[in-house]
């Protein structure tokens, strides 16, 4: 059986367990059922017992099956909770995030940001930037997944009127656009009361925690091309993480 096209150029436990989700979904895998063993998944998209288990862990944390060791994989819900989970390993994976998403746009501005952004943009706080202000939803529905400030460089001005329009990652439209390149990506998370607008727009009590997610695009030379300020309900969040060993042992990433 073919789990995907093969122009999907997804990681293959990510393909793997988007097929398995459908089939509990579609109740081919009806609830209170077991999955098949993981040598039959093995067996049948003809992969890595590995892989299988980081197929399954996206179903699990999806909320649809339980696991147990030397009981198999339990069916215990046939849609999936709204808890957003967040796994990126590089670029790549959250360009993917960007297009699995949708980021609908309310207003656009220049402006010099306020005090409470000061330190996401650092010394060029004190300049004028591009603000794109909106949430960001499921692709396929309206659910919200967060409340998002996007600060663009005012060098990419021209872009400001066509992003209302834009689909898919922004960073990736300014590259494309003005000949420039992401070279790093730094990300920072914090819990915090969800701020007054932020509340407002994706119908959260005022008082209600948010998990703060700011990333900075930087080019080789150290410059800020855009930064992204995301406020997601707390108890919608998850953040997946793996480091990989490098170097002597004992020396992790």
């Amino acid at each position: 059986m073919t789990a995907a096209p093969d122009t999907d150029d997804r990681p293959r436990y990510q393909i793997i367990g988007d097929v398995l989700s459908e089939r509990i979904q579609d109740g081919l895998y009806p609830l209170g059922t077991q999955l098949p063993t993981e040598s039959e998944l093995c067996a049948e998209f003809g992969i890595s017992r590995h892989t299988v288990r980081e197929s399954l862990r996206l179903v699990t944390e999806a909320g649809l099956i339980q696991r147990r060791q030397g009981s198999g994989s339990l069916v215990v819900a046939t849609r999936p909770h709204q808890t957003y989970v967040h796994a990126m390993r590089s670029l790549n994976e959250l360009f993917q995030y960007a297009a699995d998403t949708r980021f609908r746009i309310r207003t656009v501005a220049m402006e010099i940001p306020g005090p409470d952004h000061v330190e996401d943009l650092g010394p060029a706080a004190s300049d004028a930037w591009i603000k794109a202000e909106g949430l960001r939803l499921e692709q396929s529905g309206d659910v919200a997944i967060c409340f998002s400030y996007v600060f663009i460089n005012r060098d990419f001005a021209a872009i400001a009127p066509d992003l209302p329009g834009l689909s898919g990652a922004i960073y990736r439209h300014v590259e494309d656009r003005f000949g420039v390149e992401v070279a790093l990506v730094d990300q920072d998370i914090r819990v915090m009361l969800i701020p007054l607008q932020a509340a407002q727009a994706m119908n959260q009590k005022i008082k209600s925690l948010a998990v703060r997610v700011v990333r900075r695009y930087l080019d080789a030379e150290g410059r800020l091309l855009l930064a992204s300020v995301n406020y997601h309900p707390a108890d919608r969040f998850s953040y997946s993480m793996r480091l990989r060993r490098e170097g002597p042992k004992g020396a992790w990433a």
